[in-house]
């Protein structure tokens, strides 16, 4: 059951930690709902959506330690 609530401690934590360029927009959350067949896809697509935000804001991050 521990796993479950740090699963649920980390998300509590993104609130308003996420950089406003790298979250979800309504748009991104209708796009994954319509696209997924059911709720694991949704879950599975989610998940890749916001891997993939991840790596956009890593590569920004090691591009703006570059030029500084």
């Amino acid at each position: 059951m521990s796993r479950v609530i740090n699963t649920m401690e980390l998300i509590e934590k993104s609130i308003n930690n996420i950089n406003e360029r790298y979250d979800m927009s309504i748009g991104n959350i209708n796009d994954i709902y319509n696209a997924s067949d059911n709720p694991f896809d949704m879950i599975c697509n989610g998940f890749r959506f916001g891997y993939m935000q991840g790596m956009k804001a890593a590569k920004a991050q090691q591009k703006a330690r570059k030029t500084s």
